[in-house]
C-alpha cells in the first residue's frame, strides 16, 4: 500500500509539474501573440466594423455624418471610376498572380539543383522581397523614365525604340507587374522551394524505376505533390495582388487617365483627397465581398482538386 501511495503521490507531483509547464507555455503563448492581436484587433477588425454603418452616411470627417441610407451603394453601381478602378484590380490580379506563381516555381526548381554559389543565389531572389514598397516604387519609376531610365537605355542600345511605360495607359499596368515580379517573386520561391525539399526522395526513385524522369517525373511527382503548396500560394498571391495601393500610389499616381487606378487607391482617393468618408466605406464593403467571393470560390474549386 506504501508503495502504490507513494506511486500516486509522485504522479500527481508529475502531473502538477506538466500542469504548470503547460499553464505557463501557454501564458508566454499569448504575451508572444498579443501585441499582434491587439494590433489586428485595433487596424482590422475595429476599422471593418465601423465600416458598414459609417457607409450608410454622408460624411467629410469633419462634423457629424448624416444618414443616407443605400445611397452611397446605388452611387457606386453607378460610378463609372469604381467600375473602372475594380476592372483595374482584375485585370491586375489576373496578370500578377499566375506568372507570378511561375516565376516562384521556376526559382524554386533552380535554386533546389547542385547550382554552385546556390546559398548567395537565393539571398540574391528573396532580397527585394524585405525592400519598402516605396523604395521600390522610387527604384522601378527611375528605372521607367523615357528619358533616363536604364530599360530604355538599353533596349535603344538593341536597336530597340523606347516606351514611355508609365504614362501610356497601354503599358502602365504591365509596368506595375514587372516591378511587382522583381519585388514579391521572393516570397513565392521560398514557399515553393519548402514544398521541393519536403517531398520525399522515394518518390522519384520509384518514378525513375518506372523510367519517368525529366519532365515526366516533374508532372506526374513533384507537381502533385506541391498542390497544398500551390493552394496557399494562389490564395496569398490572389489577396496581396486585390490589396494593391503602394505601387501605382508611388509609380503613376492612379494614371494615366485612371488606368492604374486600383479599388484601394479609389478608395484612399475618395477618403483622404475628397474628404468623403461615407462613400470611401461603401467602396470598401463593396470590395471586401469581391475579394471574399472571390477567394471562397477559389477555395472550393482548387481544393476540391487537392482532396
Amino acid at each position: 500500500m506504501d508503495g502504490q501511495s507513494t506511486l500516486h503521490d509522485g504522479c500527481d507531483r508529475r502531473n502538477g509539474t506538466s500542469h504548470r509547464s503547460v499553464r505557463r507555455r501557454n501564458t508566454w503563448a499569448y504575451v508572444m501573440v498579443g501585441p499582434y492581436l491587439v494590433s489586428v484587433t485595433l487596424f482590422f477588425v475595429v476599422p471593418f466594423i465601423l465600416a458598414v454603418p459609417v457607409s450608410l452616411t454622408n460624411w467629410s470627417i469633419i462634423g457629424r455624418p448624416s444618414f443616407v441610407g443605400l445611397d452611397n451603394y446605388i452611387r457606386l453601381f453607378n460610378d463609372s471610376s469604381v467600375l473602372q478602378a475594380l476592372w483595374n484590380t482584375v485585370r491586375y490580379v489576373l496578370m500578377q498572380v499566375p506568372s507570378l506563381m511561375v516565376i516562384g516555381l521556376g526559382l524554386a526548381l533552380l535554386l533546389n539543383t547542385r547550382l554552385k554559389g546556390r546559398t548567395l543565389a537565393r539571398v540574391v531572389v528573396v532580397m527585394p522581397y524585405v525592400v519598402n514598397v516605396v523604395v521600390m516604387g522610387i527604384i522601378w519609376r527611375w528605372m521607367f523614365d523615357p528619358n533616363f531610365g536604364i530599360i530604355n537605355h538599353y533596349l535603344r542600345r538593341l536597336g530597340l525604340s523606347g516606351s514611355w511605360w508609365l504614362t501610356d495607359t497601354s503599358t502602365s499596368m504591365l509596368s506595375i507587374v514587372i516591378a511587382n515580379w522583381w519585388w514579391s517573386a521572393g516570397f513565392n520561391t521560398v514557399v515553393y522551394l519548402a514544398g521541393l525539399q519536403g517531398i520525399p526522395r522515394e518518390l522519384y526513385e520509384a518514378a525513375a524505376v518506372d523510367g519517368a524522369t525529366g519532365w515526366v517525373a516533374f508532372r506526374h511527382v513533384t507537381l502533385p505533390c506541391l498542390r497544398p503548396v500551390t493552394f496557399y500560394v494562389l490564395l496569398m498571391d490572389t489577396i496581396t495582388s486585390f490589396q494593391l495601393f503602394g505601387e501605382p500610389f508611388v509609380m503613376t499616381q492612379g494614371g494615366p487617365l485612371g488606368s492604374t487606378t486600383t479599388l484601394t487607391y479609389k478608395i484612399y482617393n475618395s477618403a483622404f483627397i475628397e474628404l468623403k468618408l461615407g462613400y470611401a466605406s461603401a467602396i470598401s464593403v463593396l470590395f471586401l465581398a469581391v475579394i471574399s467571393a472571390l477567394v471562397l470560390l477559389q477555395s472550393r474549386v482548387v481544393k476540391s482538386g487537392i482532396d
